[in-house]
């Protein structure tokens, strides 16, 4: 159908009267001009080609940002803004109208599946595909994400006491808020599962005296550990190695998990859990995080998976909550943090736009790879407003558990000083090796439908 058609222009016109939110203006390649909402625009999209329209309608945000990387799409007003309208005019009407998603054939799940029943050892395995999945991303390079993240090189939502706080401020209450739900002590042992670049394990060593051990499957960022463990002379060892590998031994006093599951996958996920309750000590806790969705479903964000994080794919709560049960593991806690991841991605973006000029020149990236991110940064902070994407913080306990306070004020109590820094943090990372010249760019699907 013809997107000028007709019964197009009707269906727009229904979604005209639902519309809500952030008055906006949609603008055509022609002129036409089409108004959503009660009052003055807001901001304003405009198509500047047929195909930009087309793709957009039919395949949701990967020919949205798409669209955006190629300047086909433009936006006037802040892009924040902006997608955050779109998706609160998406959730409004996307039970009302026929949802469309790219198509995943018989033969692709079918060879999914049998990839996933391979020993690791047998074409490298589902492991082997999730370890170059993680490398794509993290693998980007110790030179790029101390340019936008926080000073801790934290990839998790922050927990912000206001608004305005500095990103800084709120990685650091993060980093005492999971260790008190945790409820560490000295002597403990603690295991953490897509460790990242290891701040909360430092935390934990430094701060109570836990013994850590983190598994990741990025190069640069186990050995971004192993250095700064060696210069603050703390018990963290770093191995990199998916949680199947490590000994099937239920030792570990505590276990914490920033969104390793994510990358699990949807097909994956049991045996993340199986593997918290192999490890897990009796009488032990875990805290999982996750970004969730109100629903499961094999499908992910399309833009996500094909540009930037291929394989990422978010539960429910009810999900988390279900899995830890049908294990016996008993659910202590589960707090909604959506706001925070808010502000999180958005606190990321101000940094990323804030550093462009710098991250081209250090990194090499293209102007692809950096529109490609700051569609998806933005995006990130619309989909956390608008609620089409949650972040759950869970706490499980393995059998009786003694050591949790009763009351939940425990957990907001005036935090403790933090401990000397014996090693600078970011001012350490070094850049990976790498070939003289240019980096290679990352987004090349994009740049060849340029």
């Amino acid at each position: 159908m013809s997107l000028l058609s007709r019964p197009f222009r009707e269906a727009l016109a229904r979604l005209l009267e639902r519309h809500d939110g952030i008055p906006f203006e949609l603008r055509l390649w022609g002129g036409e001009r089409l108004r959503f909402g009660a009052g003055a625009p807001e901001f304003a999209v405009t198509f500047r080609t047929r195909r930009a329209l087309c793709e957009a309608a039919l395949r949701g945000t990967l020919g949205l940002g798409e669209a955006y990387v190629r300047r086909e799409l433009v936006f006037e007003g802040d892009l924040e803004d902006a997608l955050t309208g779109l998706f609160q005019l998406a959730r409004t009407v996307g039970d009302r109208l026929p949802r469309l998603a790219p198509l995943e054939l018989p033969l692709e799940r079918g060879a999914a599946r049998v990839l996933d029943a391979l020993k690791p050892s047998l074409l490298g395995g589902a492991s082997r595909r999730e370890k170059l999945a993680v490398e794509r991303h993290y693998g980007l390079g110790n030179d790029f994400y101390p340019l936008f993240l926080d000073r801790r090189l934290q990839t998790s939502c922050a927990y912000f006491r206001s608004a305005g706080e500095a990103l800084d401020d709120a990685q650091a209450h993060k980093l005492t808020l999971v260790a008190r739900k945790l409820a560490l002590r000295r002597g403990q042992r603690l295991l953490d599962l897509g460790c990242g670049w290891g701040h909360f394990m430092f935390h934990a060593a430094e701060t109570y005296g836990v013994q850590c051990l983190g598994v990741t499957l990025c190069d640069n960022q186990a050995r971004y550990i192993r250095e700064q463990a060696a210069a603050r002379r703390l018990p963290v060892e770093v191995r990199v190695m998916g949680c199947e590998e490590l000994e099937d031994e239920a030792c570990w006093d505590r276990i914490v998990s920033f969104g390793s599951m994510c990358h699990a996958g949807g097909r994956r996920i049991e045996v993340f859990y199986d593997r918290v309750k192999a490890l897990l000590a009796r009488g032990g806790l875990c805290l999982l995080e996750s970004v969730t969705r109100d629903r499961e479903s094999p499908r992910t964000d399309p833009f996500v998976e094909k540009h930037i994080f291929p394989g990422y794919w978010a539960p429910s709560l009810e999900g988390m909550a279900a899995r830890a049960a049908a294990r016996g593991l008993d659910v202590l806690d589960a707090e909604d943090l959506r706001r925070h991841s808010a502000l999180t991605a958005q606190g990321w973006r101000r940094n990323f736009l804030e550093n462009r000029e710098r991250i081209a020149r250090v990194t090499g990236f293209g102007e692809v790879f950096m529109r490609t991110w700051e569609f998806y940064l933005a995006s990130a902070v619309a989909a956390f407003r608008t609620g089409h994407l949650s972040f759950v913080q869970m706490v499980l306990a393995n059998g009786p558990q003694r050591e949790i306070p009763l009351a939940r004020a425990a957990l907001y109590a005036a935090e403790e000083p933090p401990p000397r820094e014996r090693a600078p943090l970011v001012s350490s990372v070094q850049a990976a090796p790498r070939a003289a010249g240019r980096r290679p760019e990352p987004s090349r699907a994009v740049a060849k439908s340029a």
